[in-house]
């Protein structure tokens, strides 16, 4: 049986996925992230997967987000950078509170995240070389191009954007997995995006990917396009991303 317990870490919310016999037993420990206006609880799914291969799985609210809601600011996309950097700030606490409760086995760490959680999981591996294994679905890896889109696309509907936005989020340049590839590492990265995602350009991702493959860094770095695919993910990529980690963790 799967066990799902609510936990407040300091001031996050999260949900933990684990099988209910090893409970207390140490594991390798995957942080899944939801997408944007989504909840810890929509991902449950995929974290039961993951569970299932003898992993603990956290699932955080990300700030804004769940039982962290608040109304989404005017300002075309500032809320959503907020709740990114909100993940990335609060990714060490969630770690610490296993390591420290000797719950990760042999410091096998695992990020992955559908949407926005998937560019919190690009954003933290150019910072966190503890992450063993990630899994970017349907989200860029190129965090200023999607910026910049946003803008482009604030001005043309003729939306207040202040002129300054680029440098009010000049954060995101430091976590930008594009412009810091090398930060990969050799380590295993899944991406999965489907080529008809009406939110997350599916070009940004598969040109990333181009451009990287054949570098040394990059030598563990898989893309799979979803064909005519759009911005959902179903039961058969939930398995592959449950059987990546299985994979690469369960060492």
């Amino acid at each position: 049986m799967i066990n799902v317990t609510h936990r407040t870490i300091q001031d996050v919310p999260v949900l933990e996925v684990v099988v209910e016999t090893l409970l207390t037993t140490p594991l390798p420990l995957v942080v899944f992230y939801h997408g944007w206006r989504s909840n810890q609880e929509l991902v449950l799914t995929q974290a039961r997967k993951l569970a299932q291969k003898q992993l603990r799985v956290v699932l955080p609210d990300a700030p804004n987000h769940g039982q962290r809601l608040h109304p989404v600011s005017t300002l075309p996309s500032l809320t959503f950078w907020n709740s990114i950097q909100g993940n990335l700030a609060e990714f060490d606490l969630i770690i610490k509170h296993y390591d420290q409760r000797a719950l990760i086995r042999a410091h096998q760490i695992g990020v992955g995240g559908y949407s926005m959680g998937g560019m919190t999981t690009g954003a933290l591996l150019t910072h966190h070389p503890e992450i063993k294994a990630a899994t970017i679905i349907m989200g860029t890896p190129n965090l200023n191009a999607y910026a910049q889109l946003v803008r482009n696309y604030a001005a043309k509907q003729h939306v207040y954007l202040p002129a300054d936005m680029a440098d009010i989020t000049s954060w995101i340049s430091h976590y930008d997995l594009n412009q810091h590839p090398e930060t990969i590492a050799q380590r295993p990265v899944l991406f999965w995006h489907g080529t008809e995602d009406e939110r997350i350009p599916y070009e940004q991702a598969r040109d990333f990917f181009d451009r990287i493959h054949g570098q040394p860094y990059a030598e563990q770095v898989a893309f799979i396009t979803g064909y005519r695919a759009k911005h959902l993910v179903k039961v058969p990529l939930m398995n592959k991303v449950a059987n990546f980690f299985d994979y690469y963790l369960n060492v």
